[in-house]
């Protein structure tokens, strides 16, 4: 297998396996107050599994060049706009 089949491989060994890992967390997740059907301890190697597969996945973004540091936005998260105090100024005036 050459070097660019390995990563492709990998690139969707990672990503299959991260959608996995969501699915089974999303399927599983219970109301506030009721008992968990996965052990706590199941949970953490979930989140640690998420945790490696994504940073092997900016990994091999950074390596590729194509890493863009974007974080996903929520629509019920308040974004905060940044703006000059001078061309607030210019629009008042």
């Amino acid at each position: 297998m050459s070097n660019n089949n390995t990563q492709d491989f990998e690139t969707r060994l990672l990503g299959a396996v991260r959608k996995t890992l969501i699915s089974v967390a999303k399927d599983t997740m219970t109301k506030p107050g009721l008992r968990h059907p996965l052990t706590q301890d199941t949970q953490k190697m979930i989140t640690d599994c998420l945790d490696i597969v994504v940073s092997r996945q900016v990994a091999i973004e950074k390596e590729a060049g194509t890493h863009t540091k974007m974080k996903p936005v929520y629509t019920d998260e308040q974004t905060v706009q940044s703006f000059s105090v001078d061309d607030l100024k210019k629009t008042l005036n």
